[in-house]
């Protein structure tokens, strides 16, 4: 009798314990001081801007960091994001992070922060672009961090929201990629390009603008994860300096560290002051490092260059890179050297396209041979299929539809086909082994009957 009578005043001491609690924080709410309402509209300021952009600063702001709305040039439409940087002849103003780029707004839209604890940009037809969705959450402010996290905050100083969760092209010093926190906070990405914290790698991938039918899956083209860590999956990334504990001889260094195992992979070493520094995924598909110092010389630069994966100076050619050459075109030292073609090798200019194939019937097409080239996929995490001999690696190309061309390797007998061609990589003669890679690139014939293969 004991149990059973004790039963329903433990359930309802439960359920009075969670409705307290409950009432607790929905009742926390924005200092009436603390909440606001700017509208978007006014002079628009410009300068030395990323995208040659006009911009309107909010007065939420921590030097060199300030949240704005910006509108790039030829554009209608405003982004709210964050500037780093003053826009000044010396100290290019660069967007490290936006809240709306699927969702542009226009004049006098709003950037509402309520009592509630929500953060909203409304455009000024009453459509919401974007929000945090952190209404009765405990939030009780807003801040703009040194580091350029944009953070809202329960009475403890908590994180409820920030920034550097929903990263878009660009990371932060301390700021890290970390998959199962938003279904973005694993990558960065910038036009056709992403970079991806995804099992055992950080890889770099391609999606072509304009994909043929069926074949839109992005293109793996690199790995930044070294070697000797692609048996282990990698909890997350972390772009930091080097910890103090490391000395002075570390001092300055930029790292991505990987959460779990404790590496870090070292990529630039600037001689001074680097915590203001960013690692962002180019429109080009190269990623740099940029590292911002005020050096109160208005001679100086304060942005500088201090890592690409792809350089002519680093391990990794620019040849690597898919678009380098376009849509198509061969690429040695890093440049583009040829446009290749049926009849042969032609000077590569922008106009370089690859073959057309308007014919899925495999009788009407043919290939030409280039030796000593690679693709770009060569470089990443790609699965060649093999052993098989040439012409049965040109018989599964012949039959898919989807595939433009094939890379073949004498040595091994292993086949890799495409669906997409844009870089080809010229390798240098200078050695068996390179003479050992071939392309064969599928293109239509005029006519049929004239139909050779070529080995």
């Amino acid at each position: 009798m004991v149990k059973s009578s004790s039963f329903p005043s433990l359930y309802f001491f439960a359920f009075f314990i969670l409705c307290s609690s409950s009432t607790i924080v929905s009742s926390v709410s924005v200092p009436l001081s603390k909440t606001f309402s700017y509208a978007n509209n006014g002079a628009p300021h410009s300068g030395l801007v990323e995208f040659n952009a006009s911009f309107r600063p909010l007065p939420i702001e921590n030097h060199p960091f300030r949240l704005c709305f910006y509108k790039p040039i030829h554009s209608d439409s405003y982004i709210l994001g964050i500037g780093m940087g003053t826009a000044d002849v010396n100290s290019l103003m660069r967007w490290v992070w936006a809240a709306n780029l699927d969702k542009p707004v226009g004049e006098n839209a709003k950037l509402v922060f309520n009592r509630g604890g929500n953060l909203a940009l409304i455009d000024s037809n009453g459509r919401y672009a974007w929000q945090t969705n952190t209404g009765s959450k405990g939030v009780v402010d807003m801040k703009l961090l040194p580091n350029g996290n944009l953070v809202l905050v329960d009475k403890n100083g908590g994180f409820v929201w920030q920034s550097f969760d929903h990263p878009t092209n660009t990371l932060l010093v301390g700021q890290t990629l970390n998959p199962g926190i938003t279904s973005t906070s694993n990558k960065l990405v910038n036009g056709a390009y992403s970079l991806v914290l995804q099992g055992k790698q950080l890889g770099l991938f391609f999606n072509p603008p304009n994909p043929k039918p069926d074949s839109s899956k992005p293109l793996n083209y690199f790995n930044l994860i070294e070697p000797s860590l692609q048996n282990f999956d990698i909890e997350n990334i972390t772009f930091n300096t080097a910890p103090e504990s490391l000395g002075d001889a570390f001092a300055n260094q930029l790292s991505l560290y990987t959460g779990g195992h404790s590496f870090g992979f070292t990529y630039a070493h600037p001689k001074y002051n680097s915590t203001l520094s960013i690692f962002r995924l180019g429109s080009d598909g190269n990623a740099y490092i940029y590292t911002y110092y005020e050096q109160g010389s208005f001679e100086q630069n304060a942005w500088e260059q201090t890592y690409a994966t792809f350089s002519r100076q680093g391990i990794n050619s620019e040849c690597l890179m898919p678009e380098k050459c376009g849509s198509f075109g061969l690429c040695s030292d890093n440049q583009c050297v040829a446009c290749p073609t049926p009849q042969g090798l032609a000077g590569w200019t922008k106009q370089c396209k690859q073959p057309n194939i308007p014919s899925c019937n495999a009788a009407n097409v043919g290939y030409y041979k280039l030796e000593a080239v690679n693709h770009f996929l060569n470089a990443g995490d790609v699965e060649s299929e093999g052993p098989m001999d040439v012409n049965q690696c040109m018989k599964k190309c012949s039959d898919d539809c989807k595939c433009v061309g094939f890379f073949y390797r004498v040595d091994g007998s292993m086949c890799l086909r495409t669906t997409q061609l844009y870089t080809l990589v010229k390798l240098s003669e200078d050695t068996e082994s390179n003479k050992s890679h071939t392309a064969y690139i599928k293109y239509a014939k005029e006519k049929p009957q004239n139909l050779v293969h070529q080995n």
